[in-house]
């Protein structure tokens, strides 16, 4: 049986995770980055304005939200100059990859965020929300807690960078 690469362990995931928004996976190949982006979509309450991440404002209608994580080749990139464009970031070890455990807790903690960001971003737009912003955030100490719980051995099972 062929061992699963990194791409199609992540798009995997990705198909597993239960969201009413579009996850999307985007892999440059040069840069030896994967990008999964989330976008969710909400309805804006009639009346109440709302700026989006662009700088429009919005008073009827649609509202998007995206945000992205960004695992990328730690052998050849500094992660810390990534962490202020994404919602996290994970490093891998060039061709060897990942570990299997750090993918399935990243996908287990971001089903939570998810859910909570989806409830957040609805109360935000229709004004029940007292925040001036809405961002979804990562918190490190739920990822530790949800990889604490992965199985030993998927800590040293790594998943291959694909070689298309």
């Amino acid at each position: 049986m062929k061992t699963q690469n990194m791409l199609d362990y992540i798009g995997d995931k990705m198909d597993a995770v239960d969201f009413d928004g579009d996850l999307d996976l985007n892999w440059d190949k040069e840069a030896r980055v994967f990008e999964v982006e989330l976008t969710m979509t909400v309805e804006a309450a009639k009346g109440y304005e709302v700026e989006d991440q662009d700088g429009q404002t919005i008073d009827d209608g649609e509202i998007d939200y995206s945000d992205a994580i960004l695992f990328y080749d730690a052998t050849s990139l500094n992660g810390d100059d990534y962490k202020d464009n994404y919602l996290a970031v994970f490093g891998f070890q060039g061709k060897q990859g990942i570990a299997k455990a750090t993918v399935d807790a990243v996908f287990a903690y971001l089903q939570e965020v998810l859910d909570d960001g989806q409830s957040d971003l609805m109360d935000f737009v229709d004004g029940t929300s007292d925040a001036d912003t809405f961002e979804l955030h990562f918190d490190e100490a739920k990822y530790q807690t949800a990889y604490a719980k992965q199985p030993e051995a998927s800590r040293h099972e790594y998943l291959p960078y694909p070689q298309y």
